[in-house]
């Protein structure tokens, strides 16, 4: 049986840039953050009421937002990775 991998005619992804290792880094590091406020949220009420929501509600922004502007930024790298090269041989 043949792994996913084989059926695949190109690469998985493009050469990461140093922008694109730290868009990826935020995300990684927002997401632990979200989960730590999200398991600690009891704690985080007791200790800070009046910051408990709004600091929930900034750092499921920052996900999101940080999350599709690399998604983005991702996948323009990645066409522009596949598409190297086409133009000379579509000329040709």
């Amino acid at each position: 049986m043949t792994g996913w991998r084989d059926l695949l005619p190109v690469p998985l992804a493009a050469p990461e840039t140093p922008t694109l290792r730290g868009a990826r880094v935020r995300v990684i590091m927002g997401c632990a953050v979200l989960a730590a406020t999200v398991l600690f949220f009891g704690e985080l009420r007791t200790l800070a009421r009046p910051l408990a929501f709004p600091w929930l509600g900034a750092t499921f922004t920052f996900v999101i937002v940080q999350g599709w502007l690399w998604l983005k930024a991702k996948n323009a790298a990645d066409d522009a990775w596949l598409m190297q090269g086409r133009e000379d041989q579509d000329a040709a």
